[in-house]
């Protein structure tokens, strides 16, 4: 027997009310999602890495037991007494490289001692000392807000907040921890908490923070917030929201006057006044990058920034953000895209880019180092400048890029 029309209605309601939550556990992609402005970038043009002579990779030294642990080093730490660590947030590890020595055989390789200092349930992405001691805070993608003090013999980890008490006074997880910058004349905390989408763990028990943005963005609801931590009274509050996918931020070292903060679905740089006639307030200091914005850091006079660009925009936003394209069909296109399975899901362009540029409202590109094509570095999401050199994290490499700002 043949299904009437409304038989077929019925089955077909049944069948998203049943599945759809599963499919889209955040909701469909918004109506009313912005598109952010870019600047597509010329790839003939390569001025990091290859001939260029500014890059130096930091490989991790073959340990007795074989065993290498520098896997994504997503964003590399330097101390007062320029120490190095790394975040590795695939399996929740914070290292440390000593032991630097450049290898015989190539002088833009060099050779470290990798050491495991701690090990945790967390996917740790960005992070920063309190001046003058070995407390680290970190911002970890599944717990919230963390520190670590590496000055003890046994050092654990201590979750800080993993959620903040609203004006109204309730509580809202902080589901997307990312980057952490500390204040050296007030010695806040601030923070990025990325997103209201957490990332899920992959059957490998690996932690993919990817994929969670990527629903993020296609679903196009800005949820991003930056937070402060004071440690004095124990307590988070909130300094911005609406933010799309609030990434990595960097706090004025010189007077602490503002916070830079990477807002990646945008392309662009925003900037938080925490003193002068702009208090409390935000404004983009940079728009249309060459792809999306990652990790961010600050010269120590706070006159130039640096900030990561792991991709360039990929065919599939170029399409959906085309001026022409209506915006209930490019509603409907990312929704589908969001029901995909992880291994469809679109990808990174092979890419590798650092920007600087100035942190006055109306900035220009100062420098944009790219490695086109990602043949030497691709997919770089942390930046570290320490003493004219910018030190790179990618969740991509097994190894740390180490970029010469004055051999370029």
């Amino acid at each position: 027997m043949r299904m009437t029309f409304y038989t077929k209605v019925v089955i077909l309601s049944i069948f998203f009310k049943l599945y759809l939550p599963k499919l889209l556990p955040y909701g469909p992609a918004s109506l009313n999602s912005e598109r952010g402005s870019y600047t597509m970038a010329d790839l003939s043009v390569q001025t990091l890495g290859g001939d260029t002579g500014n890059l130096k990779k930091i490989f991790e030294r073959i340990p007795e037991n074989g065993k290498l642990l520098l896997d994504g080093p997503e964003t590399i730490i330097l101390d007062e007494e320029s120490n190095m660590y790394a975040l590795l947030p695939k399996l929740g590890r914070i290292v440390s490289l000593t032991n630097l020595a450049p290898s015989p055989n190539d002088e833009n390789i060099i050779y470290a001692d990798v050491t495991e200092l701690a090990s945790f349930y967390g996917s740790p992405l960005g992070g920063n000392f309190v001046p003058g001691t070995k407390i680290l805070y970190f911002a970890d993608a599944i717990l919230g807000l963390c520190r670590i003090d590496l000055a003890k013999q046994d050092p654990k980890v201590e979750l800080v907040a993993s959620k903040v008490q609203l004006s109204d006074g309730s509580e809202s997880p902080i589901l997307y921890a990312d980057d952490v910058d500390i204040g050296r004349k007030s010695g806040m905390v601030y923070f990025s908490d990325a997103c209201n989408i957490p990332p899920e763990r992959d059957p490998d028990l690996s932690y993919d923070i990817m994929h969670a943005y990527k629903i993020d963005f296609m679903r196009g609801i800005k949820s991003g917030r930056l937070l402060r931590y004071d440690p004095t009274i124990n307590k988070v509050d909130v300094l911005a929201d609406g933010i799309w996918f609030a990434n990595g931020i960097a706090v004025d070292p010189a007077n602490e006057e503002f916070v830079i903060i990477s807002e990646t679905s945008m392309m662009r740089t925003l900037k938080y006044h925490l003193k002068g006639d702009k208090v409390g307030t935000l404004e983009v200091v940079y728009d249309r990058l060459v792809g999306l914005a990652d990790g961010a850091d600050c010269n120590e006079r706070g006159d130039k920034c640096y900030i990561a660009i792991p991709t360039t925009i990929p065919g599939i936003v170029q399409a959906l953000h085309h001026r022409y394209m209506p915006k209930i069909l490019e509603a409907a296109l990312k929704t589908l895209v969001m029901m995909l399975p992880k291994s469809l899901a679109p990808k990174p362009v092979p890419y590798g880019g650092v920007v600087e540029i100035t942190v006055e409202s109306g900035s220009t590109t100062l420098r944009l180092f790219q490695d086109p094509y990602g043949n030497d570095m691709q997919l770089i999401t942390g930046v570290a400048e320490k003493d004219g050199k910018v030190y790179l994290g990618s969740l991509h490499n097994s190894f740390i890029g180490v970029l010469d700002l004055n051999a370029s």
